[in-house]
C-alpha cells in the first residue's frame, strides 16, 4: 500500500500516527517537566531514526516514512534544528489539551479511526504489519527514558501507565 492507495485525508490521518504514537506514551504518567522533556526529544529522535530504517516489514508504515522524510527535507532546517522545532511543535500541540487525561482520550480516539481506515482500505496482512510497526514505535518511546528512581538511579525503563497505554492501544488497534 502506498499513499495514492488513499485518500488526501486519509494519508493525512495516517501520517499523524507516529506522533500520536508519541503523544499517547508521553502523557501516559505524570513525570517531572525536565523528564517529560526528555522523553519528548527522544521521541522525536526515534521517528527520525525510524524514517532511516530499511528492514521494516510494512509497506504502508514504509510508505508512511517516505513521505515524512519527504516533508522533513522540504524544511530548511536539519539536524539538530529540525530535532528542536519538531520538539517545539509537539509541546505546542499538547499545550492544546486540558490536561493529560484529555490528550490521552484524543489519541485513543484518533487509533479508533485508525483501525477503522486500515480495516477499510488494506488486507488484514497489511493491517497488521502497521499495527506492529506504530506498536514498535510505542515501545520504544517508552523505554527511551527511565521513569522514577532518584538522580538517575533505580527507576524502570517502562512504567505501569506506559504499559498500560500501550496495552489500551494494542485493545484499540485489534493487535
Amino acid at each position: 500500500m502506498h499513499q495514492q492507495d488513499f485518500s488526501e485525508s486519509e494519508w493525512s490521518m495516517l501520517m499523524q500516527a507516529p506522533m500520536q504514537a508519541i503523544i499517547a506514551i508521553a502523557l501516559a504518567d505524570k513525570t517531572d517537566p525536565v523528564s517529560f522533556l526528555h522523553e519528548t526529544r527522544a521521541a522525536i529522535q526515534i521517528l527520525a531514526k525510524e524514517q532511516n530504517r530499511t528492514d521494516i516489514d510494512s509497506d504502508l508504515a514504509n510508505s508512511l516514512l517516505h513521505s515524512l522524510a519527504e516533508l522533513d527535507a522540504s524544511d530548511r532546517l536539519q539536524g539538530e534544528q529540525l530535532l528542536l522545532k519538531k520538539q517545539f511543535e509537539l509541546l505546542g500541540y499538547l499545550q492544546s489539551f486540558k490536561n493529560a487525561a484529555e490528550g490521552r482520550k484524543h489519541a485513543l480516539s484518533y487509533f479508533e479511526q485508525v483501525q477503522t481506515l486500515l480495516a477499510q482500505k488494506v488486507t488484514l496482512l497489511q493491517a497488521q504489519a502497521f499495527k506492529q510497526w506504530l506498536l514498535s514505535v510505542c515501545r520504544q518511546v517508552a523505554e527511551a527514558v527511565k521513569e522514577g528512581g532518584l538522580f538517575g538511579l533505580g527507576g524502570e525503563r517502562v512504567s505501569r501507565d506506559e504499559a498500560n497505554m500501550i496495552a489500551e492501544i494494542e485493545k484499540v488497534l485489534a493487535v
